[in-house]
């Protein structure tokens, strides 16, 4: 199972668009299963911004101190998505 959540933590980055978001649905639609491989993914800065914003549409509070730590980042656009992501997280609880 691992090597597949990994796969789609890699798709992520992808340039192709529908692949982009076919792989961030099926790891929000795994839900706490794929955590860890989005943990290890921000642990590496591996496409960061998508991966917050997948924590976000799982919405899962516990999660909220590890997006957090991202909210001031220096590259914009992963500020913003952990921004964003918080906010979500916030509308779902």
């Amino acid at each position: 199972m691992r090597p597949a959540g990994r796969a789609l933590v890699r798709a992520l980055g992808t340039d192709d668009e529908q692949v982009r978001a076919i792989a961030g649905m099926m790891l929000v639609k795994s839900g706490g299963k794929a955590k860890p491989l989005l943990q290890e993914a921000l642990n590496r800065r591996e496409n960061v911004s998508t991966v917050l914003a997948v924590l976000g549409s799982i919405g899962d509070p516990s999660m909220e101190p590890e997006i957090r730590r991202f909210a001031d980042d220096q590259d914009p656009q992963v500020s913003k998505a952990a921004r964003d992501a918080l906010r979500v997280v916030h509308y779902k609880t």
